[in-house]
C-alpha cells in the first residue's frame, strides 16, 4: 500500500495523450452566480420513440449545461443514443458543460464485464459446499453449510435475488478464481440448507464442484436502480485486491474503460467530464478472496478507502488536467462513507442539501463545511454542485420515494446555501410547471420573469457570517488558541501551547479516534442558539495517503455527557467466550457483534444505539464496550436504556446487562466494580440509572457488558444500549442541552469550520471533538457566539440572504448592502409571487424561519 502514496502526492501528466478540451470556455465555471445546469432529466428523451433532437436541444439548452447517463453500467439502454445526442449538444453549445453521470461503486454485470475477472468484485461471507455438484446446465440444488446469508426478495424493491459465485478452494484456502461459476439464486430452503440456482450465468459455464473443497459466496451488491434493472456488483478497490492474469486490478480495468470512452476517438471524447454518483470510502464484504468478511481492512488500515483514493489518482493521470471529475460527497453520516480524493477530484455532489432527507436544515453546518472544504482543497478548477432534491418513502411501496411537500422558503434557503459555498446548482426537485410544458426553472436561478442566467454576477466578497457580530462567549480565550484555552481542554490527550496554537495529541496512539472536550462555554439564559467557528488542521493518519482528510465531528452538550458520542470510533469494544479472556470481536467465527446504529427502533421508538449480539456460534459469552471519562467534580448519575429486538420476547431468555467501573491512573486501570445488573427480553426501551457520586472528580473506565446469561442461551439475543449519558444529579431535563454534532473534514491545511446548534437549554455547554485517528491536530482559533448562523453575500447585481434558524431573523441591509437600492425578483407563474413580488425593500428585511431571499439591484 505504501508504494501507492508517492504517486498520489505528485500527479504526473507527461506520459499520456489526451483529448482536447478547454474548460475556460464553460459558462458554469466563469464566475457568474447562480451557476446552474440540468440534471438527469435530459437522459431519457433520446431513447423515447418519436423524440426529436431539435426539440430536446431547445428544452435543455436553457441553462449552462446538462448531466446524464450515457453508458449502460446502471440503466440498460442509455448507451444506444445518448452519447450521440449529448455530443451533438456539445458541438452546438460549446459554452455549456456536458457531464457523464456514472456509478463509481458498482456495475450491472451484464455491461462490459468481459475484461474483468472473478476477483475484481467484492463478495459476502462464503459458506462451504457439502455435497458434490455436477457440471450440468439449467437449475441445480446446492447443499451448503448455512443458507442464512442468501437472499431472495431483496434489493431496493424487494423483487431481486442474489447473484452467487461458486468457487473451488486453493491449497492456501482462498477462492480459486480459475475454477469459478456465476449463478443466480432462485430459492432458499432453510430446513434442508439448500439453495436452488440457475447455472452458468454472466458468461460462465457450469462446472463441477467437490464437497469439502468448494464454497459459495453471494456478491456484495446495491440497487437495482430502476424496477427493470439488475443488482449491481461492487468493484473491489482494495489495494490488496486480487489481480487478473495480466496483473491488473479492478481499478486498473475501470481506468482503462474510462480512458477509452473519454480518450481520442472514444464515444465520450467531446464530454467535459464525469461525476461518480456514488464512490464509497468503505465496503462491506470479503476483499481478499479468503471467504471471510474483512470489510476492506488490512493490518488495521482501510485498504479499500486507500484504494479508492489511488484509483482517483490513477484516473486523473489517465484523463488529464482538463477533464472534470467529481464524486458524491455526502454519503453516510455527513459524508463519512464518501470518497476522500480532494486534490485529485474537482469537487463533490451533494444529493440533497444539506442532506437528502433534511428539509429542516438540521445539518446546515455539515452542508456548509463539506462544500467549503472541497472548494478550498479541490483539484482546480473547483466544481462542486448541489443536486436540489429531497425525498421521503412512499408508504407500502418498497424502494419508491417522492418529494415532500415543503414551502417555497425551504427551496430558497437551499439555493442560498449554494451561493454561500460557491457551489453550482442543479435540481431533481423541479418547480411547479404547466403540464406538457418544458421542465420549469426556479425563479432564484434565472431572476424570475427577467429570465437571465448568471444574473447575480460575480461575488464582491466572501460570505458574511452575521453571528460574528455578537460577543465572543469565550472573551477571546480561543482567539488565538493558547494558554487561556488550555485549562478548558479535557480528555485522554496531551495539550501543548505552541506558536501556532494548541497541539493536541492522544496519550494512547492505539486509539481509533482523538477525542477531547472544550468545557464550560457560557451561554446567556435568553439565548437558545449557538454558533461556533473553529480553525484547525490535522496530521495525516499513519498508513494513509498524506492528503487524505480525516472525518471529524464537533458536538455540543450541557448538563450531561453523552458516552455514545463518536459512535464506534470513540469506544473500545470486544468479547469474551466462556472460560477465556477478553479479546477483539470476531463476528465471522463467533457471531458476537457490537456496533453503533444511528437509528434503532424498539417498541415503536427510534434512538441511536449500540446494537449487539453476544457470541452464539460455538462457545457462548458476552460482548462489551467501554469508555474512559473524567467524572465532573459535581454529582453525576449514569443514565441509559436497554432494549431487545421484536422477536426477543418469544424466543430469547433475555440478555444480562451489566455495568462495571474502574479507576484509571495514567496507563493503569484498577479493579472493576459491578454497579448494575439487569436481565430483560422486553421489546421496549427500559430506562435505567445508577449514581456515580463515589467517583466525582476521578477518571474512570466504564464498561458495559451484554451477556447471553447463565443458561448460555444466545437465541435471538439481539439487544441495544441507547441514551447512555452522564447527567448532573437533580438537574431538570428542561435545563439540559442534549448532544448534537456536526461534521467537518480536516487535513494538513488550516480550515475554518462552523457549527450552528439550536435548542441550547443550559447555562453552559461543552464542545466534544471526535476526530478519526489518534494523530495530533492543531487548534489555532475557536470563538463562540450566542446567535443564529444567519448569512449574507453581496454580488455585482444583488444580495443573497439566508436564515437557518427556527426563529425569524432581521437583516440590516444598510450594513451589508451599503447604499444599494434592492428589490425582490419578480416571480414567474406558479412560483412564489407573495415573496418574490418585485417590490423595493427597505433598510431591513425580516426572514421567517428556514428561509432565504434573493434580491436584485435596481
Amino acid at each position: 500500500m505504501k508504494k501507492l502514496i508517492p504517486l498520489l502526492i505528485t500527479l504526473s501528466f507527461a506520459s499520456f495523450v489526451y483529448a482536447e478540451r478547454d474548460l475556460t470556455k464553460l459558462r458554469v465555471l466563469n464566475g457568474e452566480y447562480p451557476a446552474v445546469f440540468f440534471f438527469r432529466n435530459s437522459e431519457g428523451a433520446p431513447s423515447r420513440k418519436g423524440a426529436k433532437w431539435d426539440d430536446w436541444d431547445r428544452e435543455y439548452s436553457r441553462l449552462m449545461g446538462i448531466m446524464g447517463k450515457c453508458l449502460d453500467e446502471e440503466v440498460l439502454g442509455r448507451e444506444a443514443n445518448n452519447p450521440e445526442w449529448f455530443t451533438r449538444f456539445k458541438e452546438k453549445n460549446p459554452e455549456q458543460s456536458v457531464l457523464l453521470h456514472f456509478n463509481g461503486n458498482a456495475r450491472d454485470p451484464r455491461h462490459g464485464t468481459d475484461k474483468y475477472f472473478h476477483g475484481h468484485w467484492v463478495y459476502r461471507q462464503a459458506v462451504g459446499i457439502v455435497a458434490d455438484i455436477p457440471a450440468t446446465s439449467g437449475e441445480s440444488e446446492i447443499k451448503v453449510e448455512s443458507v442464512s446469508d442468501f437472499k431472495v426478495n431483496t434489493g431496493r424493491y424487494k423483487t431481486s435475488s442474489d447473484d452467487i459465485a461458486l468457487f473451488g478452494i486453493t491449497d492456501d484456502g482462498r477462492h480459486d478464481w480459475n475454477h469459478c461459476e456465476q449463478v443466480q439464486l432462485i430459492s432458499v430452503d432453510s430446513k434442508q440448507n439448500t439453495i436452488k440456482v440457475k447455472r452458468g450465468c454472466y458468461g460462465t459455464k457450469p462446472l463441477a464442484f467437490m464437497a469439502g473443497r468448494s464454497r459459495a459466496a453471494a456478491h456484495a451488491v446495491e440497487g437495482p436502480w430502476g424496477k427493470h434493472n439488475n443488482l449491481m456488483w461492487f468493484y473491489n478497490f482494495a489495494t490488496h485486491s486480487p489481480r487478473d492474469a495480466e496483473g491488473k486490478s479492478c481499478a486498473d480495468r475501470l481506468v482503462d474503460d474510462l480512458a477509452m470512452w473519454f480518450g481520442k476517438g472514444g464515444k465520450l471524447e467531446k464530454f467535459d467530464g464525469l461525476e461518480f454518483d456514488v464512490l464509497h470510502n468503505v465496503t462491506h464484504g470479503d476483499t481478499t478472496g479468503d471467504g471471510v468478511m474483512d470489510n476492506g481492512f488490512f493490518d488495521g488500515i482501510n485498504a479499500y478507502g486507500s484504494g479508492v483514493y489511488a484509483f482517483a489518482g490513477q484516473l486523473r493521470q489517465r484523463l488529464g488536467r482538463d477533464l472534470i471529475i467529481q464524486a458524491d460527497g455526502a454519503l453516510g453520516q455527513g459524508g463519512e462513507r464518501s470518497q476522500r480524493a480532494n486534490g485529485i477530484l474537482n469537487g463533490i455532489e451533494s444529493e440533497g442539501w444539506p442532506n437528502l432527507k433534511d428539509w429542516n436544515f438540521d445539518d446546515w453546518s455539515g452542508g456548509i463545511n463539506r462544500h467549503n472544504f472541497w472548494h478550498a482543497n479541490a483539484f482546480k478548477p473547483a466544481f462542486s454542485y448541489i443536486n436540489h432534491k429531497w425525498i421521503e418513502p412512499v408508504p407500502d411501496k418498497p424502494g419508491m420515494t417522492r418529494h415532500p411537500v415543503v414551502p417555497f422558503s425551504r427551496h430558497r434557503l437551499a439555493f442560498a446555501g449554494a451561493q454561500f459555498t460557491d457551489a453550482v446548482l442543479t435540481y431533481s426537485f423541479a418547480p411547479p410547471h404547466e403540464r406538457g410544458k418544458p421542465i420549469g426553472i426556479w425563479d432564484e436561478l434565472n431572476c424570475g420573469m427577467d429570465n437571465k442566467l448568471g444574473w447575480l454576477g460575480q461575488p464582491l466578497d466572501a460570505t458574511i457570517c452575521l453571528a460574528r457580530e455578537s460577543p465572543d462567549l469565550l472573551n477571546g480565550a480561543g482567539a488565538p488558541a493558547g494558554e487561556l484555552l488550555v485549562s478548558r481542554v479535557v480528555g485522554d490527550v496531551k495539550v501543548e501551547s505552541i506558536d501556532k496554537g494548541l497541539l493536541i495529541s492522544s496519550v494512547n496512539p492505539a486509539r481509533k479516534s482523538l477525542v477531547f472536550q472544550i468545557q464550560g462555554v457560557p451561554v446567556p439564559l435568553e439565548s437558545s442558539e449557538l454558533t461556533v467557528f473553529v480553525n484547525m488542521s490535522a496530521r495525516a493518519r499513519k498508513g494513509y495517503p498524506a492528503e487524505m482528510p480525516r472525518f471529524s465531528r464537533v458536538a455540543v452538550s450541557g448538563g450531561c455527557i453523552d458516552l455514545m458520542s463518536g459512535g464506534d470510533h470513540a469506544i473500545s469494544r470486544g468479547m469474551c467466550l466462556r472460560g477465556g479472556s477478553e479479546q477483539d470481536l470476531n463476528v465471522s467465527a463467533t457471531g458476537g457483534n457490537l456496533h453503533y446504529q444511528r437509528s434503532a427502533s424498539v417498541g415503536g421508538e427510534s434512538m441511536s444505539a449500540f446494537a449487539l449480539h453476544p457470541p452464539y456460534k460455538g462457545k457462548k459469552g458476552y460482548v462489551f464496550w467501554s469508555r474512559d471519562i473524567t467524572i465532573p467534580a459535581r454529582s453525576y448519575d449514569l443514565h441509559f436504556n436497554l432494549g431487545m429486538s421484536a422477536k426477543a420476547p418469544q424466543r430469547s431468555d433475555g440478555i444480562w446487562y451489566k455495568v462495571f467501573v474502574a479507576e484509571v491512573s495514567g496507563e493503569r486501570v484498577g479493579d472493576y466494580r459491578k454497579i448494575f445488573e439487569k436481565s430483560t427480553k422486553a421489546h421496549a426501551w427500559v430506562p435505567c440509572s445508577v449514581s456515580l457520586q463515589e467517583w466525582s472528580g476521578k477518571k474512570v473506565r466504564i464498561k458495559f457488558v451484554a451477556d447471553c446469561g447463565p443458561k448460555n442461551n444466545a437465541t435471538t439475543d439481539q439487544g441495544f444500549w441507547s441514551g447512555v449519558r452522564l447527567k448532573e444529579s437533580g438537574l431538570a431535563e428542561a435545563a439540559i442541552t442534549p448532544e448534537k454534532s456536526y461534521m467537518t473534514w480536516l487535513n494538513s491545511q488550516p480550515f475554518e469550520a462552523s457549527f450552528y446548534y439550536r435548542n441550547i437549554r443550559s447555562e453552559q455547554v461543552d464542545l466534544t471533538f471526535t476526530i478519526e485517528g489518534s494523530e495530533p491536530v492543531l487548534l489555532t482559533r475557536l470563538i463562540a457566539h450566542a446567535a443564529a448562523d444567519a448569512r449574507c453575500r453581496t454580488f455585482e447585481n444583488g444580495v443573497v440572504l439566508g436564515n437557518p434558524s427556527l426563529e425569524p431573523y432581521t437583516f440590516d441591509l444598510s450594513i451589508v448592502a451599503c447604499d444599494r437600492t434592492l428589490h425582490r425578483i419578480k416571480a414567474s407563474a406558479m412560483q412564489d409571487g407573495e415573496v418574490n413580488n418585485g417590490e423595493v425593500v427597505g433598510a431591513t428585511v425580516t426572514l421567517g424561519p428556514l428561509d432565504g431571499l434573493f434580491l436584485v439591484e435596481e
